[in-house]
């Protein structure tokens, strides 16, 4: 497997920056984007169940967001029951079999987490999700690329040469770069003064294709799941720069499946009351 230097380490740094918050407590509540009416879990549910595909953006580091996800999949498993299904960024696709054993009992925790390279934060933040699900006999796809592989494009000039052919079969079948607003923001944030390092032209370049990489595998495995379960619909979790205005993976998805109804989820402070929100809906919550 391939193994992260001190650089790409810093890489992987800069580009889960892209989904931090900076951090009490308070509730937190949905709304329509459209509108701003406010809607409790259950009348989101309820909206959302004309939508085949649902993208709940995240701050990975804000538990309050954590805490509505899990709120918003138990609602809508009760207006879906049997025909709901979890996705999300923080499994990765090498692992799917691993996740399926687990789900089924047929896996253990303890050895489960221990081969699955869960996030950190997999306990406190993703563990409920996982649970509520395999309580539920839930599907869960393990929609990401291998973190080794996106980090070998990045270190090698947006390249996969070099990759073994063991691992080929988790890219994405076809992956691209796209000019315009998408990258415009990528390149912004990661030339802000937040940013851990300055990257040179050339090695940006390589870490936007990094990133559009994982957009372009969880496209695909969202669209994989959706043409082998056309009756289901489709939860999925990812830090909101992945789905924000309906670009990164969004936008990935709604070119492979035009036909799939796609909903965004984007994620406000309640300060921020006023900003129009880059969703459809927005789930408002205080930083920690």
């Amino acid at each position: 497997m391939i193994k992260m230097n001190k650089f790409m380490k810093t890489i992987a740094f800069s580009m889960a920056m892209l989904c931090l918050g900076a951090g009490a407590a308070g509730a937190a509540q949905f709304s329509d984007a459209q509108s701003g009416k406010n809607l409790t879990a259950a009348q989101l549910a309820s909206k959302l169940q004309k939508y085949d595909v649902v993208f709940f953006g995240e701050y990975h580091d804000q538990s309050e967001i954590h805490q509505y996800e899990l709120e918003l999949l138990e609602a809508m498993y009760k207006a879906k029951g049997a025909k709901l299904a979890l996705s999300m960024e923080m499994f990765e696709a090498d692992n799917q079999d691993k996740l399926d054993k687990f789900l089924a009992g047929a896996l253990s925790e303890e050895d489960f987490l221990a081969t699955a390279r869960p996030w950190p934060n997999y306990r406190t933040d993703y563990a409920p999700l996982v649970i509520f699900a395999k309580e539920k006999k839930m599907p869960v796809v393990a929609a990401n690329v291998p973190r080794f592989l996106a980090a070998h494009v990045a270190k090698n000039n947006a390249s996969t040469e070099g990759i073994a052919e063991q691992y080929l079969q988790w890219l994405p079948k076809h992956t691209y770069a796209p000019e315009g607003a998408y990258k415009d923001k990528f390149y912004a944030q990661m030339s802000s003064p937040a940013a851990p390092m300055k990257l040179p032209p050339a090695r940006l370049a390589a870490v936007y294709a990094a990133q559009c990489l994982k957009d372009d595998k969880m496209a695909e495995s969202i669209a994989a799941f959706a043409d082998a379960h056309q009756n289901m619909q489709i939860l999925h979790i990812n830090g909101c720069f992945h789905s924000d205005a309906h670009l990164g993976t969004a936008q990935k998805l709604e070119a492979l499946r035009p036909e799939l109804k796609v909903a965004v989820i984007t994620p406000l402070e309640r300060k921020q009351k006023g900003e129009k929100p880059a969703g459809d809906f927005v789930v408002w919550f205080d930083r920690k």
